[in-house]
């Protein structure tokens, strides 16, 4: 009868365990830096703590993650806070060296206002290199974007060198009287290249890269109007030196 009991027991436990919930990670979503996000309240306890970044607090960015921690954009700094019974505690902070002034065909450089999550509280930030470019009736405004890891002790690791990021660009396409005609007022051709991101499971993002191409009737460029996109998956721990686009993007080179 004993060994009835234990052997019912343990067919009741097994079959509870089949229905239990299974336990699974929160999925990794990249996070917004957001402007006005603090109160006077807020403001002041992280002053306290981080006196040099308190000459110009409107331009702030801040964000709070799944665990109430906050983060704090600043140029080319970025802090995190751990909430506590007394506020917010200083817990470590980063400074990326970045070239904010335009110096020839650079715009200078920013770090764009996303938290993008590598792991479980792992975290990479992207600094964007602008570069523009202008020639008789047109120009190009080309960014490319670097990925650095946020390390423990202050530290950022690069992963990932400029990459393509965005390219918008305009070339005049008519000249002659009977290019105007031709055109019905459409007179340059225009290209534009974006990137999506989208994290897919720990170490692993996927690019989505698309690209519009629209050429003027006038154009003796010889080519079409063109739609495309290229979903590529990066393996973070041994990201390409540069991502696979097709060439007839005709983004390989600008700088």
């Amino acid at each position: 009868m004993i060994k009835k009991k234990i052997g019912l027991r343990s067919a009741v436990l097994a079959a509870y365990a089949c229905f239990t919930p299974a336990v699974f990670a929160a999925p990794l979503q990249i996070l917004a830096f957001e402007k006005a996000q603090l109160g006077q309240s807020e403001q002041h306890q992280l002053c306290e703590q981080l006196k040099a970044l308190c000459q110009q607090p409107e331009k702030w960015r801040s964000l709070k993650t799944a665990d109430q921690s906050l983060w704090l954009l600043a140029g080319g700094d970025i802090a995190q806070f751990n909430a506590s019974a007394a506020g917010f505690k200083l817990s470590q902070q980063w400074h990326l060296d970045i070239s904010d002034q335009a110096q020839g065909a650079s715009n200078g450089q920013f770090i764009f206002p996303k938290l993008f999550p590598m792991a479980q509280n792992r975290y990479a930030v992207a600094v964007i290199d602008s570069f523009s470019e202008m020639y008789s009736g047109g120009g190009a405004g080309i960014e490319r974007a670097s990925f650095y890891e946020l390390k423990d002790a202050g530290t950022a690791h690069q992963f990932i060198q400029n990459y393509p990021f965005s390219l918008n660009r305009m070339i005049r396409a008519c000249f002659s009287e009977q290019d105007y005609a031709s055109a019905k007022g459409n007179c340059h051709d225009e290209d534009r290249l974006s990137l999506d991101i989208r994290p897919v499971k720990p170490m692993l993002w996927q690019f989505r890269y698309r690209y519009n191409l629209s050429v003027s009737p006038a154009s003796d460029s010889g080519g079409k109007s063109y739609q495309g996109s290229r979903n590529l998956n990066i393996d973070l721990n041994r990201a390409p030196a540069q991502p696979d686009i097709p060439a007839a993007w005709n983004y390989a080179g600008m700088e």
